[in-house]
């Protein structure tokens, strides 16, 4: 799924990109793994260009990510 939201949010879709990525953190929850955490990095490469846009998944997901790395949970 990580792969998937890297191709909507390249091809413009980037609030579809958002809930798969979503839905891949829910699938990845208790997964302490390196692919787990590249998983994580990529989606936060992917929309650093959109977090001043204003799109309210992006915002959500940022944040969601950032814990995620911070925690480790």
């Amino acid at each position: 799924m990580g792969c998937l939201g890297a191709i909507e949010a390249r091809q413009g879709n980037v609030e579809a990109a958002c809930a798969t990525w979503s839905r891949a953190l829910d699938a990845m929850s208790g997964v302490q793994s390196g692919r787990a955490r590249e998983t994580v990095l990529t989606m936060r490469r992917v929309i650093s260009s959109f977090r001043n846009r204003g799109i309210g998944a992006v915002t959500e997901l940022d944040a969601r990510t950032a814990s995620l790395l911070r925690t480790g949970n």
